[in-house]
């Protein structure tokens, strides 16, 4: 089991989660309604929450919450096609900017024994990789926009 405490939900799940929607709704270039964002954020926060709690072995919590976030992507109005590959992405790139942040943190010589670390601990130490997801983020945002503008000048 993979328990989050409440601290390192608020620290760490919620601004997660809100993270993941963005980019998910960039990378599918779907436009967002603020209420429906905030709702959906902090229902899959919940749901990443509970499914932490759930006694299955590590990774199959990663599964079921890919599967919870498309389901809640579809339900907003992200069509499948787009809900699965935005999702899978925004997955790939949050597990990407973890790895670069265990890396800049042991080139720092800075203990990553997660189980040795206090919630707020751990929370700071994983503030960098959610730093690094938003600059992805930014970046695809304004790399989607420049090529809108291109194809409209073009037409």
């Amino acid at each position: 089991m993979l328990k989050l405490t409440w601290i390192e939900f608020f620290l760490r799940t919620i601004p997660e989660i809100f993270i993941l929607i963005w980019g998910i709704h960039v990378i599918s270039r779907k436009s967002f309604n603020i209420p429906k964002y905030v709702l959906s954020s902090i229902i899959i926060s919940i749901l990443t929450f509970f499914v932490r709690w759930l006694p299955i072995y590590f990774g199959v919590h990663m599964i079921l919450n890919i599967i919870l976030t498309i389901s809640i992507m579809i339900i907003i109005g992200i069509p499948l096609i787009k809900a699965i590959y935005s999702t899978l992405i925004m997955f790939f790139v949050l597990c990407l900017s973890e790895c670069l942040n265990l890396i800049i943190l042991n080139l720092l010589n800075i203990d990553t024994n997660l189980q040795l670390l206090e919630p707020v601990e751990k929370c700071v130490l994983a503030l960098p990789s959610l730093i690094i997801t938003s600059v992805f983020i930014i970046i695809m945002h304004h790399l989607f926009s420049k090529k809108d503008q291109l194809v409209i000048v073009n037409s």
